[in-house]
């Protein structure tokens, strides 16, 4: 375990390489870095000092504008609210640090120390001082207590209140009998990184790193993050006509492609190399505007910084990211890499059309072919595909669909309609605006099944053979071979009819979350 102590990081920026490099250190797994309570109260105190003074000669400027105009200026000052911007610091350096708890027992014996003056306190003219220092001290101390298998280098350059790391003052000696050989310290953070880590670096380090982010896996989580983006002002993108476009989401996860890569800095922790590199992802893929009407296919730069690893077993952290931008339209490798993934989504969509048969379920799987592609579980596979072939019904004349329905014998009184529900509940687990009009679709066929027509084509399926739901509804592709041994007809639940149901669509939402 490494602990810091508030000089040692004091003021650190969450963006800066010392704060990558202690995120490099957590994630790989081999070391735990954290601060006392304490030193993340202290933290964020620093960065936040400054507020409530900042604030007041703001009001007190306004003050003397408003002296100064005949009439009531317009602008105005939200209140100060300075936990507010405390709480911003603690969650910006708790997402850096793990963070050691300070028990009430710590605390007591850090400023019974203070009131006497001991190490690590100091009395200071006529007061004493220093019980933080002790509340942090203790901290580390309870933490050896109960870890007994941990050892602890204990960041600071404080020697004069926290010893040399070797030699005590009393009553500290007594504190660390029998921890002498659990404690190390360490003077700076400079110490930290020769300690634990080697640097790599050079085109070495930045071809390496491309190599790791070109990968499918990468670019495929690169693009459900990108899925979280939305702004109630919009995007600027480039539409398929090479014209300027304002977006505001995605309709479904865009197609991802590397366009650059700089400012790669490696380091081997423990013969695993983490990497930190600023990054430019190109995005092409269908979006919507304010009311989520689709706008067709949108391009766009993605900038990030990002921390990865070679390690298979880890995913890329996204530390911070920009605003999307339109593509530079006269970068040749830009628009070169724009032609790429613009065929990529054309192949797909034509994939998606093959599959399909009628206008609606065309139209329908020109907009949700990004997200069907995507889809690798029978259950949701089928979800969807039951909501297209639900759709389809919709524009065929009315006798038609009273045969259809008779053809399959109480298809809207039993299995059908457990699964159009089934599907919504499906469709449910997920918000992106494509999944809402499919979800949309399969609530308005639902409000089809009481009508009189329905009830009729009921009564004449009555004496019609059962025809398999499973089978109808889903036509297997290669990637979903599971759904090829469903038997509806004998399921007595439900969810037998999807292939394994809730259980299933629960395991496979978990597997996505991890």
């Amino acid at each position: 375990m490494i602990i810091f102590d508030t000089n040692a990081v004091n003021l650190l920026s969450p963006s800066s390489p010392r704060a990558d490099l202690i995120r490099k250190l957590r994630q790989s797994k081999h070391h735990r870095v954290a601060v006392p309570w304490m030193v993340l109260e202290e933290m964020a105190a620093h960065q936040a000092r400054h507020y409530p003074d900042k604030h007041q000669t703001v009001l007190n400027t306004l003050a003397k504008l408003d002296a100064y105009l005949p009439w009531k200026p317009e602008s105005s000052l939200e209140p100060l609210d300075l936990e507010r911007l405390l709480d911003h610091w603690r969650d910006a350096y708790r997402e850096i640090f793990e963070v050691i708890e300070t028990s009430d027992a710590a605390i007591r014996k850090a400023f019974q120390r203070e009131a006497m003056a001991l190490p690590p306190t100091k009395r200071v003219k006529d007061h004493s001082e220093g019980g933080r220092d002790a509340a942090i001290w203790f901290s580390v101390l309870e933490f050896l207590d109960q870890n007994p298998d941990e050892h602890v280098w204990f960041v600071t350059d404080n020697s004069t209140d926290f010893g040399d790391g070797v030699t005590y003052k009393y009553p500290m000696n007594e504190d660390v009998r029998d921890l002498e050989d659990r404690l190390h310290r360490l003077e700076n953070f400079d110490q930290v990184v020769s300690r634990f880590t080697t640097e790599v670096s050079g085109a070495d380090a930045e071809a390496a790193a491309a190599e790791l982010l070109k990968s499918a896996a990468v670019r495929d989580r690169v693009a459900q993050t990108a899925m979280d983006l939305s702004s109630l002002t919009g995007f600027a993108g480039l539409g398929d006509g090479e014209a300027a476009e304002d977006w505001y989401a995605w309709l479904a996860q865009p197609e991802v492609e590397l366009l650059s890569i700089t400012d790669v800095t490696g380091h081997e922790i423990e013969n695993d190399v983490w990497y930190t590199a600023n990054v430019h992802w190109m995005l092409y893929g269908p979006a919507v505007d304010e009311v989520e009407a689709p706008v067709g296919y949108i391009a766009c730069v993605w900038p990030m910084k990002v921390l990865f690893s070679a390690r298979d077993d880890e995913a890329p952290t996204l530390l911070t990211a920009e605003e999307p931008s339109p593509p530079d339209t006269g970068d040749e490798t830009c628009m070169r890499v724009l032609q790429a993934l613009k065929k990529r989504v054309s192949d797909i969509v034509a994939g998606a059309k093959r599959r399909v048969h009628t206008p609606v379920e065309r139209m329908l799987a020109e907009q949700l072919a990004p997200t069907l592609a995507k889809l690798d579980t029978a259950t949701n596979q089928l979800a969807l595909q039951a909501a297209v072939r639900q759709a389809a019904l919709i524009n065929g004349p009315a006798q038609r669909i009273a045969q259809e329905m008779a053809a399959r014998n109480k298809l809207f009184d039993t299995q059908a309609q457990r699964l159009a529900r089934q599907a919504a509940e499906h469709l449910k687990l997920i918000d992106s605006p494509a999944q809402r009009l499919a979800r949309k679709i399969a609530a308005d066929q639902m409000a089809l099944i009481d009508n009189p027509l329905h009830r009729l084509a009921r009564q004449v399926a009555d004496s019609l053979p059962k025809l398999d739901v499973a089978a109808d509804l889903h036509q297997p592709s290669g990637r979903d071979e599971a759904v090829d041994e469903v038997e509806p007809s004998d399921a007595s639940d439900p969810s037998e009819a999807l292939g394994g149901g809730a259980d299933d669509a629960a395991a496979h939402d978990d597997h996505e979350g991890e």
